[in-house]
C-alpha cells in the first residue's frame, strides 16, 4: 500500500479487502469502524502524497486525504449494512457495488481510472472486455466481489447458500472471461491502418543542449522559437518520408509567449501544407501578465494548412496545475481527416470518464501527455480501459513515460519506455476503424444501478431493524 501501487493493486483488490471485511463482521461498534477508516485515510494520504510530490505541501496533503474517500467509503457502506442488520448476502453485494459507485462518482474529480481496482486486470483481456458493456467499473465490481464471497463462506460456513454463491461467482467469471477471449482472438483489427509519427520532443531538449540554440540568433525566446519550428519542420519531413499521415508530439512539447502563439501556429500551418501532412501541435502558451493563466493547448492542423481546432486542457491536475492554467470549455473534439475520425485529450483529461466517452464516435483516440516516474505505469495501463469502453484505438504519447498503443479491444500493439528520452520519432500503424460497444451506446447505466442498489441495501437494513424492534416490543 505504501509503494507506487501498480504491482500491488492486485493484492489490494483481491486479498486486502478480505481481512478488513472480517474486521467489520466481528466489530460492529462505531468506534471500531471510525478507527479503521482513519487508518485507511492515513495510508491513502501517504500513498497518494508520494505520487503527487515529494516535498511537503499542505494542499497536496488535503488533496490526497480527499482522494482516500474512494478507498474507505465502500467499507463504510458495508458497515452500515451490517450495523442496521440488512441480510448478510445483501450487504456482501453492496460492497462491490459501492466500489463501482466510488470509482465513478467519487473518484472522477480526482485521478479516476489510474487508481481503479480494474487496473489489476490489465493483462486479463478476457475479463477486461466487461468494460465494453458496463464501463470499467464493472471489472472492479467482479474483482472486489471475490472478497465478499470469501467472507460469506468464512462467516456462514460451507452450506448450500454459500456454495451456490461461490460456484455461481466462479462460473460467471469463467464465462465472461471466455467470451471476452474468444471475441478478442477471433477478430483482427490490424488489417486497415493509418501510420502516425509520434515525436518524442520537449523544450528541455532545446534548453539543455546549447549547440542547438547556437544555430540561431536573437534573444533566448527568439532562439527557442526558431529551434522549435526547425524541429517541427525536420520531423514533418521525416514523417512524410516514412509515409505517415499524422504527426504528433507529447504534451508541453513546445512553449511560447501568448503574444507570439499566433505566429508560432501559422509557421506550423505552413509546414503542414508544404509537407502535405496533418499535425497535432501541443503548445503551452505562457501569459504576458502575472494575473493571467497559461494555456495548455492542442492545435489540429490539417495537411492543407488549415487550423481545424484549438483544444484547451479540461481536467487540470489539482494543486500542481489547476491554480496556474486556464481550464477548457469541457468539450471533446472529434476531427475527421482523410476518412479517419480523431479525438484527442491532454494527459489527465482521459482519466475522467466523460471526456473520452464524449469522443466515442472517433476511430482513434490520441492522448498526448507529460508523465513522471510515479505515474508511469498507472497511466500506461489505465488508458487501456478507455479503448475497450468506447471501441477506439488509443495512442498515449508522453514525455517521461511509456508510449503505448492499444487497439479497440485493449490489446497492446506497442509499448516503449521513453523516460528521460527527449528526442526521436516512432512510426506506428494504428487500426483506423472503431467498433460499436454496448457501453458506448448506453453509457453509465451500471454505475447508476450500483448506486441504487447500495442505497436500497442500507434502507433494507433500516426496515429490518425497525421490524425487529417492533417484534421485540410485542
Amino acid at each position: 500500500m505504501l509503494s507506487y501501487g501498480i504491482f500491488n493493486t492486485g493484492i489490494c483488490a483481491w486479498i486486502f479487502a478480505i481481512p478488513l471485511m472480517r474486521f467489520i463482521n466481528n466489530r460492529t461498534k462505531w468506534l471500531s469502524i471510525i478507527l479503521m477508516l482513519i487508518g485507511m485515510v492515513v495510508v491513502a494520504n501517504i500513498t497518494f502524497y508520494r505520487l503527487v510530490e515529494d516535498d511537503f505541501n499542505i494542499k497536496n496533503q488535503l488533496f490526497c486525504t480527499l482522494n482516500g474517500v474512494r478507498i474507505w467509503f465502500p467499507f463504510f457502506v458495508y458497515f452500515l449494512c451490517r450495523y442496521f442488520k440488512a441480510q448478510k448476502i445483501v450487504g456482501y453485494y453492496a460492497f462491490p457495488a459501492t466500489v463501482a459507485v466510488t470509482e465513478f462518482f467519487i473518484d472522477n474529480p480526482f485521478i479516476s481510472i489510474m487508481t481503479s481496482l480494474s487496473v489489476s486486470q490489465f493483462l486479463n483481456l478476457g475479463l477486461m472486455q466487461v468494460a465494453s458493456v458496463t464501463g470499467v467499473v464493472g471489472v472492479s465490481f467482479i474483482v472486489t466481489l471475490f472478497a465478499s464471497i470469501v467472507n460469506y463462506i468464512w462467516e456462514e460456513g460451507v452450506r448450500k447458500s454459500t456454495i451456490v454463491n461461490a460456484v455461481g461467482y466462479g462460473i460467471v467469471v469463467v464465462i465472461i472471461t471466455s467470451i471476452g477471449m474468444l471475441t478478442v482472438e477471433k477478430i483482427t483489427t490490424t488489417d486497415k491502418t493509418v501510420r502516425i509519427a509520434a515525436g518524442v520532443e520537449n523544450t528541455n531538449l532545446l534548453v539543455e543542449k546549447k549547440e542547438i540554440l547556437d544555430r540561431f540568433v536573437g534573444s533566448e525566446e527568439e532562439r527557442i522559437f526558431q529551434a522549435s519550428i526547425y524541429i517541427i519542420k525536420e520531423r514533418a519531413k521525416q514523417a512524410v518520408q516514412n509515409e505517415s499521415s499524422l504527426l504528433v508530439f507529447p504534451e508541453d512539447a513546445f512553449t511560447c509567449s501568448e503574444h507570439v502563439s499566433k505566429k508560432f501556429i501559422e509557421q506550423v500551418q505552413v509546414i503542414a501544407k508544404e509537407n502535405n501532412i496533418n499535425i497535432i501541435l501541443p503548445l503551452l502558451r505562457m501569459p504576458e501578465e502575472k494575473d493571467q493563466k497559461q494555456k495548455n493547448t492542442l492545435n489540429f492542423i490539417d495537411s492543407k494548412g488549415n487550423l481545424l481546432n484549438t483544444y484547451l486542457k479540461n481536467h487540470l491536475v489539482p494543486v500542481i496545475e489547476e491554480p496556474f492554467t486556464e481550464k477548457g470549455d469541457g468539450k471533446t473534439p472529434v476531427i475527421e481527416v482523410d476518412g479517419v475520425k480523431y479525438t484527442y485529450l491532454i494527459c489527465a483529461d482521459y482519466t475522467l470518464n466523460k471526456y473520452a466517452y464524449n469522443g466515442k464516435e472517433a476511430d482513434i483516440f490520441i492522448n498526448l501527455s507529460y508523465d513522471w516516474k510515479a505515474f508511469q505505469y498507472f497511466t500506461s495501463y489505465g488508458v487501456q480501459a478507455r479503448a475497450i469502453e468506447c471501441g477506439f484505438s488509443v495512442l498515449r504519447n508522453p514525455v517521461n513515460g511509456n508510449i503505448v498503443l492499444y487497439d479497440v479491444y485493449g490489446r497492446p500493439l506497442h509499448m516503449a519506455n521513453v523516460m528521460n528520452v527527449h528526442t526521436g520519432i516512432l512510426y506506428l500503424d494504428i487500426p483506423k476503424k472503431c467498433r460499436q460497444t454496448i457501453y458506448g451506446a448506453t453509457g453509465n447505466w451500471f454505475s447508476w444501478i450500483c448506486a441504487i442498489y447500495a442505497v436500497i441495501a442500507i434502507l433494507s437494513g433500516l426496515v429490518c431493524k425497525e421490524k425487529n424492534y417492533k417484534m421485540g416490543a410485542l
